[in-house]
């Protein structure tokens, strides 16, 4: 019993904690895709900027001079790019040619850059670029990461095709709400160059509105850059710098099955969860319920305390059995034990060498005449007497009747049996028992059995014992 009640608190004390830390989760990757998705909403509201003030400047022949093209490296020109002598308050700009048009969106960047720092001071997003629609140039709103790049060891720059997707009309994406069919632009997994580390880009389209009609024409693309340490400090960022140390999450390519590991296992269990963020990618996580035990403090304390519960809930629960016990055993008038012993005693098959049998003589006249409390008073003295008597602690005094009492003798002799019974007898007539001033004669009567093999046939052979002695006390008696 104490072992069941022991398992069922640790298991409902597990389950509810366990159920807390995931939904705790659950709110932390809803909190994680939350982020994502703002970012990725922000890219397309600075790409559609970028695009509107792209052909205001355009147009109006505004986007400045292509003097301001600085030789790089071969083949390559640059407004910002001198490795040496970067600005960090302008963005980056680097052509294969001295163009017109990435002159132009080199000047709307710029405008859009200073707007946002202006507006969303301290909320300025790193890692964020724009790339012709035919990788023929490259501007960085953060100058820094245009350090590492050329364009002959970008494949990006090489092979534009292999990272973006056909773009669908300008006005069918600006008016679809669902941002997760729009997110299926995204890239797919590749090595970033600036980090070094594997990662994806959010794409957004700015869209070349110059001509009248419906186009999904595009002058660039817009990237901001998820590389594995962004997605793990967004993370951290959802969990609010508190991510359980035995969490499991991947971000998956649901295309081609590519992951990247966010957390410290990643080994993965048969039953995880998925939450999808976009058409393209997906998180997979779990939180395994041994692990989740191992780690969390508390769950792990549980378990620990587990066999202090066991033990504590055994003495006490054996002590409310044994006080129930001896409530369903012991008589409570005379303390010796009731008639119900026997049936234990003849269950667990326990061996007796002798048995004794009392009476008590003359019970009804005393009741009659005095009551039955002065009854039980004499009850009392009797049964205190054979209590006085027993030797070792399994000699058993049981009252099987009103007035009528066995001992069951462990080990004792013949002799000693019948030694012990006298003893009883004498001390019993021997007790000056008064009522009212009066004195009221106590005496019993008593047989013995030797052959204690079968408990009822020995308790019917001391009863025959005891009533052969009553005749002849009675014959005694009558002479």
């Amino acid at each position: 019993m104490a072992a069941g009640i022991t398992g069922l608190l640790i298991f409902l004390y597990l389950f509810f904690m366990y159920q807390r830390a995931i939904t705790q989760v659950n709110d932390g990757i809803n909190a994680l895709e939350s982020n994502m998705l703002a970012i990725f909403n922000d890219n397309e509201l600075i790409a559609d900027a970028a695009g509107v003030r792209y052909q205001q400047l355009k147009s109006n022949n505004l986007c400045g001079n292509l003097s301001d093209f600085r030789p790089r490296n071969r083949d390559e020109w640059g407004i910002n790019a001198d490795r040496s002598v970067l600005n960090p308050g302008y963005g980056t700009l680097i052509s294969r040619t001295q163009s017109e048009e990435a002159r132009c969106m080199f000047a709307a960047g710029e405008f859009v850059r200073a707007r946002m720092n202006t507006l969303n001071p301290g909320h300025y997003d790193t890692h964020r670029y724009i790339v012709a629609h035919d990788a023929h140039w490259f501007y960085w709103f953060t100058s820094k990461d245009s350090v590492r790049f050329s364009f002959d060891s970008s494949q990006m720059a090489r092979n534009p095709a292999a990272f973006f997707q056909i773009p669908e009309s300008f006005y069918d994406r600006l008016l679809l709400k669902d941002s997760r069919k729009k997110a299926r632009s995204s890239t797919n997994f590749y090595t970033d160059k600036i980090t070094g580390e594997k990662a994806y880009s959010l794409v957004s389209y700015i869209y070349d509105l110059s001509a009248g009609q419906v186009s999904n024409h595009i002058v660039g693309y817009l990237l901001y850059d998820f590389s594995k340490p962004e997605l793990q400090r967004a993370l951290r960022e959802s969990f609010k710098n508190n991510v359980p140390s035995e969490l499991m999450l991947k971000f998956v390519n649901r295309q081609d099955a590519s992951h990247l590991c966010l957390t410290d296992n990643c080994n993965w269990p048969t039953v995880y969860q998925v939450y999808d963020l976009s058409d393209r990618y997906e998180f997979r996580y779990a939180l395994p319920l041994y692990l989740y035990i191992l780690h969390d403090p508390m769950a792990s304390t549980a378990v620990l305390l587990a066999p202090l519960l066991f033990l504590l809930l055994f003495f006490v629960i054996r002590r409310r059995l044994n006080k129930g016990d001896n409530r369903f055993y012991s008589d409570a008038l005379t303390g010796s034990y009731t008639r119900n012993i026997l049936e234990l005693i003849q269950k667990h098959e326990l061996r007796y060498t002798t048995v004794l049998l009392f009476d008590c003589n003359k019970f009804k006249a005393i009741n009659d005449a005095w009551g039955h409390s002065v009854g039980d008073r004499a009850l009392k003295i009797i049964a205190q007497c054979m209590l006085d008597n027993v030797r070792a602690v399994h000699d058993l005094v049981i009252r099987t009747g009103g007035d009528e009492f066995v001992i069951l003798l462990a080990s004792a002799s013949k002799e000693d049996a019948r030694y012990i019974a006298e003893r009883i007898a004498m001390q019993v007539t021997q007790h000056a028992f008064t009522v009212e001033g009066e004195v009221v004669p106590l005496s019993v009567s008593w047989g013995m059995s030797t052959s204690a093999d079968n408990l009822d046939s020995a308790i019917q052979q001391a009863d025959a014992d005891m009533y052969r002695m009553k005749k002849g006390e009675q014959q005694e008696s009558g002479r």
